[in-house]
Order: structure tokens, then C-alpha cells, then sequence
């Protein structure tokens, strides 16, 4: 049996333990949070070009105020653009696979004994 000192001891020792483990722990998260606060205040620095006066946004165009013309050469221009880029790729890609597969003899250095 234990006596009420040994108790009393035991007691003690649990809650400066306690104690000691929440002063960790709170030392902890304020390290943590003191690095959160300077990576906040680094992100605002930077998002701080972001802010434009509303005039200088361009605003946008609204279709139904537009004539149609305007409209329809707007579409054609995107996708005429979109056809030459896609023919680019296309032309791209026969280069490349013309420079892989074709291969000229004539310039290869063969082996002394394969002439």
C-alpha cells in the first residue's frame, strides 16, 4: 500500500507534466503561427500588384450590343487561328517523324567489312 505522500508525489508529478507538455505544445503552434503570419504578410506584398484602379480593367463586351457582323468575323478570326496553329502541329510533326525515319545511307559511316 502506498502511503499518502507516495500519492501526493505521484499527483505532483503528473500535473507538472501536464504542465509542462501544454507549454510545449503552446510554444509550438505560436512558432507556427508567427510563420504563418509572415508567410500571409509575404503573400499579401505580392498579391498587392494585383490591385488595379476599376478603370483601367477593360471592360467586357457585350454580345447583344454588338452587330452580328462583328460577332461572326470575331468567331471566324478564332477559329481561323485555331485551323493555322493546328496545322502548325500537324506540319511539326511530319518534320519530326520525317527526321526520324528517314535515314540516308549515303552519309552513314558502315563498318570496313559490311562494304
Amino acid at each position: 500500500m502506498i502511503a499518502w505522500w507516495g500519492w501526493l508525489l505521484i499527483w505532483v508529478g503528473l500535473v507538472l507534466a501536464l504542465l509542462i507538455m501544454l507549454v510545449v505544445m503552446a510554444w509550438v503552434l505560436f512558432r507556427k503561427a508567427m510563420a504563418l503570419m509572415s508567410d500571409l504578410s509575404d503573400v499579401v506584398d505580392k498579391t498587392a500588384i494585383l490591385d488595379v484602379e476599376s478603370e483601367k480593367i477593360s471592360k467586357p463586351q457585350i454580345a447583344i450590343l454588338t452587330e452580328m457582323a462583328e460577332i461572326r468575323d470575331r468567331h471566324e478570326a478564332q477559329r481561323r487561328r485555331r485551323l493555322e496553329l493546328k496545322e502548325a502541329r500537324r506540319e511539326r510533326r511530319l518534320e519530326r517523324g520525317k527526321t526520324i525515319t528517314k535515314r540516308d545511307a549515303s552519309i552513314m559511316q558502315w563498318p570496313q567489312g559490311w562494304s
